[in-house]
């Protein structure tokens, strides 16, 4: 699917989905239920957990 395609099935400027794939603005929670039922995953697959170690106590 093209990015100009992905666009029209969201409703969305092919802009926004420029800005998307460039990690230039993020997606709502919105757009990212939709986007996982067009592509066919899950909305967890649109986002990176990054753990943060805890600071050690004195």
């Amino acid at each position: 699917m093209t990015p100009a395609e992905f666009a029209r099935r969201m409703e969305v400027a092919p802009s926004t989905v420029y800005r998307w794939i460039n990690n230039e603005r993020n997606m709502t929670y919105e757009h990212t239920v939709l986007a996982s039922r067009i592509l066919n995953c899950h909305a967890e697959d649109f986002y990176e957990v990054t753990f943060i170690s805890k600071r050690k106590r004195r």
